[in-house]
Parts: structure tokens; sequence; C-alpha cells
């Protein structure tokens, strides 16, 4: 059943199965720009008599193999499928290229201190506890659960849903004057009064629960995914950046069209949101956990489309919004090296 999965995984990855001349043990390459990374599968019936050093041979001919080939940047993973993990910890000892999956605990068993290998090991992880009957809510390498809450994320949702009610409290969301008295954004009171703050405070207002209910929903779904990616700092930055671009962008033009136009909303910043993550989903070989690059472009492309065909919307903070995006994730996310840190701790963790 696992092997199963773990093709499929390794397939939409861009792993190719190769051929090996040992009974029931697997290997799978994936080679771009002169790099291969090579995963070598030993199934729970191949593991069966396999010892330290017959495993290190192995590993020596698939990387002679691939020298042969003019691979000279190679990383190697080897997967030790097993249902008694402290065996395998006593027969490998602290060997740094080993990763064993744990059948009865539904886990993925690595030394402490090591990377993530080409971004496999969540995805591991699912698979086997998917292939097993195990769900886990518990920490992996002492990040929470990709079900956990995104602190920020929800921060963020949290202050935007208490001024919308506070707003509702003292007046209305429906009320133009009301919200322009209150922070929302307009041309002639930025640049001719120099109220720049607005290009801040226009993030959290709403016109009205649908606006607000419909920027929040996307928000929880996406701005959770990218805070997971590029972490808490990182996502505050792009995200309130986005949303200061986006409106600087709408202002100067809607300016220029007529400067009376009052924009208020998170739209612009979660259009950011938007860029980012698809750039993200981009690099990452078009998938990113339950996301793909497919996905992201029919969103974005939905979400602007239903804009253009409704009256009252600010498609220019939306665009301007998505490029600042696109081009703050450019900058800010780093997408981590695969493979395997050569420094260890002769240590265990298990996730």
């Amino acid at each position: 059943m696992f092997e199963k999965k773990l093709d499929l995984l390794l397939s939409k990855k861009g792993y190719q199965r190769m051929m090996l001349n040992t009974q029931q043990i697997r290997l799978y390459a994936r080679t771009e720009n002169g790099e291969c990374h090579a995963l070598i599968y030993y199934p729970f019936e191949g593991v069966k008599g396999l010892a330290r050093e017959r495993q290190e041979n192995i590993v020596k001919q698939v990387r002679q193999y691939f020298y042969d080939a003019g691979y000279m940047r190679l990383m190697i993973l080897s997967l030790i499928e097993t249902k008694d993990a402290s065996r395998e910890r006593t027969l490998f000892g602290a060997y740094e290229n080993v990763w064993f999956l744990d059948v009865g605990t539904g886990r993925v068993i690595l030394y402490e201190g090591q990377e993530d290998f080409d971004g496999l090991r969540r995805e591991l992880e699912d698979q086997i506890s998917s292939a097993v009957g195990i769900s886990h809510e518990g920490k992996q390498d002492g990040e929470k659960s990709k079900f956990a809450i995104s602190l920020c994320n929800t921060f963020l949702i949290a202050i935007n849903i208490t001024v919308f009610l506070l707003c509702e409290i003292f007046g209305s969301t429906l009320d133009t004057k009301f919200l322009l008295e209150h922070g929302a954004l307009n041309y002639q009171r930025v640049f001719f009064m120099g109220e720049y703050y607005r290009l801040f405070t226009y993030m959290f207002l709403h016109g009205g629960i649908d606006h607000l209910f419909n920027n929040m929903l996307i928000l929880w779904f996406l701005g959770d995914n990218l805070e997971k990616q590029m972490g808490h700092v990182k996502y505050l930055i792009l995200y309130f950046a986005s949303g200061i671009l986006a409106g600087f962008v709408s202002m100067s033009y809607n300016g220029s069209v007529n400067g009376f136009v009052v924009s208020v909303g998170a739209s612009g910043a979660i259009f950011g949101v938007s860029g980012a993550l698809a750039f993200i989903v981009l690099v990452n070989r078009g998938h990113m956990e339950n996301l793909s690059i497919r996905q992201m472009i029919l969103f974005i492309a939905l979400s602007l489309y239903g804009g253009f065909q409704s009256q009252g919307v600010d498609n220019v903070a939306h665009v301007g919004g998505l490029v600042a995006g696109i081009l703050l994730g450019l900058l800010l996310y780093r997408k981590k090296k695969p493979g395997v840190n050569s420094r260890q701790k002769r240590g265990w963790i298990e996730d």
C-alpha cells in the first residue's frame, strides 16, 4: 500500500523510478541543471537481514553511477521502512543519510539537526500515516502541525472583525462619510492634507458584512498557508507592504480620474498574499502541500474577473496588490536547500 503512495508522491515531485540490481529495493532520481537527488527506498520485506555495510555499499554504487553520468552535485537519501525503530537505531547508529519510516507509529524518524530533503519530509509522513491509518496532531521539527492555527494571520482576522464591530456600534460601515472620517483611503486627504496614515488604516475598514466576510474567508485559507511557508515576521511584512502599495497605486489612479473616490478593505493586501503564495507554489515545482499552481492561477483569475464584473470594486488595488505580492515574495521567500545536514548531533527525534 505505501509503495504505491510513495510512487505517486515522488512522481508528482518529478522523480523517476530507475532500475536497481537488488530485489525489492527501489531507486528514484530527479535531475535538474546538473544536480541530482537520489532516493533509495528499502521496503520492510527488503530490510530483513539488511546490514549497515550492505546499505552503505548500495549507496556507494548509486553515487558512483551518477558521478559517472556527470552529476557532480549529488544528494542521496535512504528511506528504510521498519516496524522496530529501536533495532534500526542500534544497527545504523548516527548515520546521517538515513530516514526511517516507522509503519508502527506512522512517523518519519531521523537524526536531530537534519534538514529537510527536497521538501519531502512532511509529505512522506502524511503518506505513511495515511497508509497505516494514523493521524498525527503533534509537532514536527519544533513546528506546529499543518492544521495548527497561524498566529499572525489569526490576529489580523481578529483585528479586522473587531474594527468592523466597533464601526457598526458607533456608526455604519455602509456610510461612506463615516468611513472617510475613520481612516478610509482618499487621494485628497492623503496628498493635500498629509494624512498618510490612511494607507495603513484603510486595510482594516470594510463596507458591510459581505465585504468583511468574503475577505476574511479568503485570508483564513491563503494567509494560513503563506505564514507557514514564510514565517511570522516575513508574512506580516508582506501583508502590510502589499496593502500599502496596493493602496498607493489605487489612490494614484483614482485621484487622476476622480479625486473623490473613497477606498476601504483588506483585499489589496489579500491579493498580495495570493500573488506571493502563487510564486512560492511555482518555485516548489508547481505543488505545495494541498495547493497547485493551476489552482492558484484559477483562483486569482476568477477573483480578478469577479471584481471587474462588479460595481464599486477597487480593481486597481487588486492588481496592484497582486503584483506587489509576487515581487515581495521574490524578495522575501527563500526555498530551503534540499539535502541532509552533514553536521549531525548524535541524537534522535521522532516526529
